[in-house]
């Protein structure tokens, strides 16, 4: 594994589609969570003391959730000496339909279920696209009582890092780029293939682009691209 590459990746160009699409493999999200883990680390060891050792971790549902499983395990079960171990909540948020297709607006769609007030909160999502979701978040957790707010993403685009740059990050992406997480790939393939056909691709044709360009195995591609041609 190249992590250098992983660290600055772009995606793969497809046919008559305005974005490129960057398919995440399961052993890069790991290490990019150990690197994180190192900087939230390092964080906590600069900050022995109350108020800023961060106490409470917010995972952001959906996109926040698999890194933030794997993130728990080095965060709580790995913490450093003296660190407080850190109670892990969940706020759900979506900006996205769909690849490329945003809501005008951050949506909520759960409150935060831990007690916050008078902490430093931790928002662990997958990635700052174009920074709205971030600045929304960081506002609606300090505006529900937190002291402080640091956010944490695998991977940030350009105009997020302009608009609301996250305090720790593995990697940036250019962005045209859909990054596939591996909690997404079957939402990805069943949300672009009807897109695709819309604009004339075959079945055959979305088969090409899924396994010899993104990279998608086949054994996904023939279990579920049949239904999501059918179903554009």
């Amino acid at each position: 594994m190249d992590l250098d590459f992983w660290r600055n990746p772009e995606g793969v160009p497809v046919p008559d589609d305005e974005l490129s699409f960057l398919l995440v493999p399961d052993a890069v999200e790991s290490a990019a969570c150990l690197d994180l883990a190192k900087q939230v680390h390092a964080w906590q060891s600069d900050h022995p003391s109350p108020p800023e050792q961060i106490t409470r971790a917010l995972m952001v549902t959906m996109g926040g959730l698999l890194p933030s499983v794997l993130l728990y395990d080095h965060l709580v079960e790995g913490r450093v000496t003296g660190a407080p171990k850190i109670e892990f909540g969940t706020l759900g948020v979506s900006l996205y339909r769909g690849p490329g297709d945003r809501y005008e607006n951050p949506r909520v769609q759960h409150g935060i279920s831990i007690a916050i007030s008078g902490e430093t909160v931790l928002i662990l999502d997958d990635l700052g696209d174009g920074g709205g979701t971030l600045r929304f978040l960081n506002r609606y957790v300090l505006d529900s009582g937190a002291l402080k707010v640091l956010s944490l993403v695998m991977y940030m685009k350009p105009k997020a890092k302009s608009v609301c740059a996250a305090d720790f990050m593995f990697g940036e992406t250019p962005q045209d780029t859909w990054i596939i997480t591996p909690r997404e790939r079957i939402e990805t393939l069943m949300k672009r293939v009807p897109v695709w056909k819309q604009r004339g691709a075959s079945i055959s044709e979305c088969r090409r682009r899924l396994v010899e360009i993104i990279g998608y195995t086949e054994s996904e591609v023939e279990y579920y691209l049949e239904r999501a041609y059918a179903a554009s």
